[in-house]
């Protein structure tokens, strides 16, 4: 088994843990196999990208986490004053480390599965404890020094020595904090819930750092853009009760000197608010947290669905499909999409850019029009909704996640149905994805756009969801016939859905084109619809002439 770097540096420190009557050896096994289960897990981070076999995929988030820090230091550079400038950058710190214990390390903070191993051998709980919290320290610290690495080398540059000094010490005292307000969140839902709804938090947690990392890097090229902002700040009672003033407080008192009251006092509460949560969380939290954690063993599973959703569904299944095989699959492919969390893991993150990015190409194409009423009205008499066809094409890409399944050993069932042909599976997965994720996703970015420039653009917002679905049945055609939910997330997929991504946004690329081209004639709109629903027509009545034989090998 792999012996790792940490696990050296804590042998000199035997003799400490033999004085606290741990079994040092034993302890020592169980951290290391721990370390050895985080190189296997994939972080959420990485959760859209595929492993490569032997892979250390925790070395590989680390090298990412660094990249984003990279940007956090660059904020050190901004001619902003030094109680502000570290405000944003603990905020933004705080925020990225609290993310990730919730999303990633909660399988550590949540593990009950090794006391139910270990604690029925000869196996002390001293010594199962003492190796989770030494587990937790070291992830801490390993995450928070790859995100905050990048700013403390520029501000030690700018600031010199003093600089690191505190800001090594806040970044301590940030971690208790973040520990403690983490626990007590999850303390707080398990009080409340069964397990499985906590799962489904720190799902939604996942969710919302993809969502953060993928849109992010679309904002960082804008940051300097503070450079031409003068900030002050006037201090006020409230910003005792904000924790970032906690941690920048000190920099202004020993590096700009500043010894007024108020940084004076947001200083110490920087010390004896992390002291004594971590008091608070040692005696009090941590053992009330452990009985709570058994909740996980003994949760129910997912709440069935209620009567009336029962009856939507099958409603929707009676009106959209034509067959009993095609509706039933539609039943499966919408439980699927609501029960799935890693699924959910690797979809939403790509739906929520798929909302922000007309968005964002309107917020970059807007400069210097004036008051905000003169960048609506700017926006409203112009052509910024067709924007709206980024979230078409990345809305059509969709469909190819639909093969994947962390359930997908029961894909044997395809084999045991007596079913003619694949194409009601097929139909009935597409439509149940369609319903419920794509055309929602759609009427909701429309809406808001439809609010902004008015109802004129309702025949274009048409037009563009048809093209949108003309786009969902050319990767359809193209890309490998695949079942769905059939093979594991990590299994990589063949190269031709890249190519067929590309494709797909060079004809989104030419509807846009024509659709913009046809808008300057009067009737121009209400023909192009005209002709792309016969395109849609003729590819639906195509797509789906398929057999058995069509299903790439590896499907079944």
């Amino acid at each position: 088994m792999k012996d790792f770097s940490v696990l050296k540096l804590l042998d000199k420190l035997a003799h400490l843990f033999n004085k606290l009557h741990v079994d040092y050896p034993t302890m020592r096994r169980i951290l290391q196999v721990k370390l050895l289960m985080d190189e296997r897990r994939v972080p959420t981070i990485l959760s859209n990208s595929q492993k490569p076999e032997g892979k250390n995929s925790f070395k590989s988030s680390l090298f990412l986490y660094g990249f984003i820090g990279l940007f956090i230091g660059l904020l050190m550079l901004l001619p902003l004053p030094l109680f502000v400038t570290m405000n944003i950058v603990f905020g933004t710190i705080m925020f990225m480390v609290m993310a990730t214990m919730i999303s990633d390390f909660s399988t550590v903070l949540l593990d009950v599965k090794d006391k139910n191993i270990l604690l029925p051998r000869p196996v002390d709980s001293k010594s199962v404890n003492t190796a989770k919290i030494i587990h937790i320290v070291i992830y801490l610290i390993t995450i928070t020094l790859s995100i905050s690495g990048p700013a403390l080398l520029i501000g030690s540059i700018k600031h010199g020595i003093v600089f690191t000094l505190i800001f090594l010490i806040e970044l301590i005292l940030i971690c208790f904090l973040v520990v403690f307000i983490t626990s007590i969140l999850y303390l707080a839902i398990l009080s409340m819930f069964d397990g499985e709804k906590l799962k489904d938090i720190i799902n939604y947690f996942q969710i919302l750092l993809s969502a953060f990392m993928l849109i992010s890097y679309q904002f960082i090229g804008r940051i300097f853009d503070l450079s031409r902002v003068t900030i002050t700040y006037d201090p006020a009672w409230w910003h005792f009760f904000i924790p970032t003033t906690w941690f920048a407080a000190p920099f202004t008192l020993f590096i700009e000197h500043n010894f007024t009251g108020f940084f004076t006092w947001s200083s110490l509460l920087g010390i004896i608010i992390p002291g004594l949560t971590t008091l608070l969380y040692v005696f009090l939290v941590m053992p009330y947290f452990e009985s709570k954690l058994q909740k996980l063993n003994s949760s129910s599973g997912h709440i069935r669905q209620t009567n009336i959703k029962e009856k939507l569904q099958q409603a929707a299944a009676r009106l959209l499909c034509f067959s009993p095989t095609e509706s039933a699959f539609y039943r499966f492919t919408q439980n699927m999409l609501a029960n799935e969390r890693k699924l959910k893991l690797r979809m939403y993150p790509h739906l929520a850019f798929a909302i922000i990015m007309p968005f964002i190409i309107m917020a970059s194409s807007i400069k210097n029009v004036g008051s905000f009423s003169d960048i609506i009205s700017h926006i409203a008499s112009g052509n910024y909704f067709f924007g709206l066809y980024m979230t078409a094409a990345f809305l059509a890409i969709t469909p190819t996640m639909l093969s994947a399944s962390e359930e997908y050993r029961g894909a044997w069932i395809y084999r045991a149905l007596p079913i003619e042909s694949p194409a009601p599976v097929l139909k009935g997965a597409l439509k149940a994805l369609l319903s419920r994720i794509i055309l929602p996703v759609y009427l909701f970015t429309a809406l808001i756009l439809i609010l902004i420039c008015g109802v004129r653009i309702i025949p274009d917002i048409i037009l563009i969801f048809i093209n949108m679905l003309i786009l969902i049945m050319l990767s359809f055609k193209m890309n490998n016939k695949e079942l769905p939910f059939y093979r594991d997330f990590q299994t990589n997929q063949n190269y031709t859905v890249i190519g067929v991504m590309i494709l797909l946004f060079i004809v989104c690329g030419a509807c846009a084109g024509l659709h913009l081209f046809l808008q300057s004639i009067t009737p121009g709109v209400a023909v192009n619809i005209v002709a792309s629903l016969a395109i849609l027509s003729g590819l639906w009545y195509k797509s789906f002439h398929i057999t058995w034989k069509d299903i790439i090998k590896n499907s079944l």
